[in-house]
């Protein structure tokens, strides 16, 4: 299953990041269903937050949309330091 939720006035497909960005972090990535012209987002995460994909599958909506308000555009937040 597929988490999808509505933010931003579109609908955003989540999943995990193939490659942690460190040791304990995990990426939440954000990509748009309903418009081809929106760029992915990205939040970092802790591990412990979100271990695995069925940990992912299993946060409240609220809660993404949280780390969806929290993501940045195509890239990790720390690199906009």
């Amino acid at each position: 299953m597929t988490r999808k939720i509505r933010a931003d006035g579109d609908r955003w497909r989540v999943r995990l990041g193939t490659e942690p960005p460190g040791p304990d972090l995990r990426a939440v990535l954000f990509f748009c269903e309903t418009s081809g012209q929106r760029p992915y987002r990205v939040v970092e995460v802790p591990r412990e937050r979100v271990p695995d994909a069925g940990a992912l599958e299993a946060l409240p909506a609220r809660e993404l949309r949280d780390l969806f308000e929290a993501s940045r555009s195509l890239d990790f937040p720390r690199s906009y330091a």
